[in-house]
């Protein structure tokens, strides 16, 4: 099964996380690279892969700009 690997952030929104050297967001499982499907799995399984005790990007601008 694909998934998406997402960083959970202190208020509570997922941001997806690119693969190291800013590749796809989306990770090809091996089932569906071996088949050589040409697009990802019909179902993708999202994972909180890492937690931030910071804000996403977008709650830190609207909190800074008040």
């Amino acid at each position: 099964m694909c998934f998406i690997l997402y960083t959970l952030h202190s208020c509570n929104h997922w941001v997806a996380q690119p693969s190291p050297g800013n590749g796809p967001v989306l990770r090809i499982c091996q089932e569906a690279e071996q088949m050589r499907l040409g697009r990802p799995c019909p179902d993708t399984e999202h994972k909180v892969a890492n937690r931030s005790q910071g804000m996403c990007d977008g709650c830190l601008w609207k909190k800074v700009t008040k």
